[in-house]
């Protein structure tokens, strides 16, 4: 599922979720959400959201022609409007429609921005039981070939937390480094199953020590250095990840990068 809004930012995500469509031979839904009006009489508020969904569906049906051309695989495509504050509404589509990945744009010059300032994209990781894709506007598409997956100390849920980045690993050959900033020290804190997690993924571990202020920027090297494609972080309220999805200073430090952002679900 790609929530767009048609900005420029939802087009980089249009193209991500062209590539993966085209990896997995998976149904690719364009799904716009019409907010009501702040301001209008009963008959003008009827008028004006009809001609909101009007121009999606035509916007829509426009890219739908442009991208079927793209898709192989198997892969295939179809629209929908839907009534509703866009937050909220994206992630009730999404689960009423069981899709297995949300793929959103995001605004601001970086994903950090528009990702944690209370907007969409924060609200649909927040809420959502499914894994979310969050494209930067100035991500250009790039085959997915490396992987950073940034882990803190908390213990994780199961393999079924990775199964989506183990997929998408496996569909595009991709490299996996995963990352741990370690605070105390000691070389190891994250959860010890983890390489049992991984098993038959080709991986590598980089732990580093550091404080949480210089784990923060650990990360974004960490990206850079190994000129990863896509950074990996895995949502859960509690430890240093759960402060950094809920404090927007951190955030924004973390993810001033380029690269778009999957995060995986651990509740």
């Amino acid at each position: 599922m790609v929530a767009t809004d048609y900005s420029d930012s939802a087009g980089s995500a249009v193209h991500y979720g062209v590539s993966l469509a085209n990896r997995f031979g998976s149904l690719l839904s364009l799904v716009s959400a019409v907010e009501e009006p702040y301001s209008a009489s009963a008959g003008a508020l009827v008028d004006i959201k009809k001609r909101i969904r009007e121009q999606a569906l035509e916007t829509m049906e426009q890219v739908k022609q442009e991208v079927s051309g793209q898709l192989t695989n198997g892969a295939t495509i179809d629209i929908h409007t839907v009534d509703g504050d866009p937050g909220r509404t994206i992630t009730r589509v999404a689960k009423a429609k069981d899709y297995d990945l949300i793929v959103m744009g995001t605004k601001g010059s970086t994903a950090a921005r528009e990702l944690f300032t209370g907007s969409v994209a924060n609200a649909v990781i927040k809420n959502s039981k499914l894994p979310v894709l969050a494209v930067p506007v100035k991500a250009p598409f790039e085959d997915i070939n490396r992987i950073v997956l940034a882990i803190d100390d908390q213990s994780i849920d199961g393999p079924h937390v990775l199964q989506p980045l183990v997929e998408l690993l496996r569909a595009y050959g991709a490299e996996l480094i995963v990352y741990h900033g370690d605070r105390d020290g000691d070389g190891q804190g994250y959860d010890p199953k983890l390489p049992e997690y991984l098993s038959g993924i080709t991986h590598r571990f980089e732990v580093r020590s550091g404080k949480e202020g210089s784990i923060s920027e650990g990360i974004q090297q960490a990206v850079k250095q190994h000129r990863a494609d896509l950074l990996c972080m895995i949502y859960h309220d509690r430890g240093f990840f759960g402060r950094i999805f809920n404090d927007s200073t951190v955030s924004k430090i973390v993810f001033d990068c380029p690269v778009p952002l999957l995060v995986l679900q651990d509740t």
